[in-house]
């Protein structure tokens, strides 16, 4: 062998044994086993690097290609969760079997650092989708925000719909509006999922009377890194400066994604343990603040189905903020029912896309 050529062979089975344990990080437990979940959040980087290099040594028709292509084929079942080419528009069906879903982080509606623009749009797309039921998160708090015009306009074009917050729950508990379901249909049930953190990343739940059927809307936002500003700016530092920033800087970030990944998982085993013991069947949403190649998504969805792989078209991309986009936020359903027509809208005030389905009921 070349010399030369060592380098590129040590490359190439590295990016697939990391691939390989990337694909692993949806089975095992931060709590467990941290390291892996870092792994999982880099899956579509690492998948990008092996496929390049897969090409590569498959130009030049050499055997190396053999390990690319061994991680490939092991990772291909992870891709749908990424992008998606299975648009499907709602079919003709009695309205009455059709449920138009939305889910929102809402960033409390830019109520802190909102620069201007067309709010408008907001509502405007929520004319257009005319949804049965929607889900927020970051929504508001007890700092007052429900003064600011957005909020009262909200308030009052869904004043006649019924709504579930933590604040109505336990008028002792301080989150105020940050998790809400706003449920056209009645709600005959609610209160909470879990409360493995003691803040607005909570989950909530509304058993919903549609029709002659109850269905348990569950709006969950999981546990959030909390990067401050002094981590944004060590973040674009590397991406700038050919040095690195100081290493207490970094370890700072690595350990408070590490201490996310944890609690997350913390959140997701108490909420797949609830959705074992569901009477109803079951539509969740939520910011789960992390990747489909993760823990917390992996425990939490089982055998529901996704709405975006159900019908979503493109690349999966729901957070826009300073930090690598990823879908963190999602429309999970029961098996039993089909998704249609699963779209992203972004508003100006948010580092999250709008999210949003039709789910036919059989």
């Amino acid at each position: 062998m070349k010399l030369y050529k060592l380098p590129f062979l040590i490359l190439t089975a590295l990016l697939a044994l990391v691939l390989v344990c990337a694909n692993l990080a949806p089975f095992i437990s931060p709590q467990t086993f941290w390291p892996l979940a870092f792994l999982g959040l880099a899956f579509p980087l690492v998948f990008v690097l092996n496929f390049v290099v897969l090409l590569f040594w498959s130009l030049r028709k050499h055997k190396n290609a053999y390990i690319s292509l061994a991680a490939f084929v092991f990772s291909m079942w992870n891709v749908p969760s990424f992008v998606q080419i299975n648009s499907r528009n709602v079919p003709s069906a009695d309205t009455n079997k059709q449920l138009k879903i939305v889910s929102f982080n809402t960033h409390y509606m830019g109520a802190y650092d909102y620069n201007g623009g067309d709010s408008g749009f907001f509502f405007r797309m929520l004319d257009t989708l005319q949804p049965d039921i929607i889900c927020l998160q970051e929504f508001a708090n007890l700092g007052g925000n429900y003064e600011k015009p957005m909020f009262k306009r909200f308030f009052k074009q869904y004043s006649t719909f019924f709504n579930v917050n933590a604040d109505a729950i336990n008028k002792t508990f301080p989150t105020g509006y940050g998790v809400c379901i706003f449920s056209k249909y009645p709600i005959i049930n609610k209160g909470y999922l879990e409360l493995e953190n003691q803040n607005s990343n909570l989950t909530v739940f509304a058993d919903v009377l549609v029709g002659k059927d109850t269905v348990r809307v569950i709006n969950t936002h999981l546990k959030s890194i909390v990067f401050d500003k002094e981590d944004y700016k060590t973040y674009e530092e590397l991406q700038e400066a050919e040095d690195s920033p100081e290493s207490y800087k970094l370890k700072r970030i690595l350990f408070k994604l590490k201490y996310a990944f944890q609690n997350r998982s913390k959140q997701a085993d108490k909420i797949r343990e609830k959705l074992n013991k569901s009477p109803y069947k079951v539509i969740l949403c939520g910011d789960f603040n992390d990747s489909p190649t993760s823990y917390a998504y992996h425990t939490i969805r089982g055998h529901m189905k996704d709405a975006f792989k159900e019908s979503g078209m493109g690349m999966s991309r729901t957070y826009i903020g300073k930090m690598p986009s990823f879908r963190i936020d999602y429309i999970l359903h029961d098996p039993s029912w089909n998704s249609y027509h699963y779209k992203t809208n972004t508003l100006n005030f948010s580092d999250h896309k709008m999210i949003s389905c039709t789910l036919l009921l059989p």
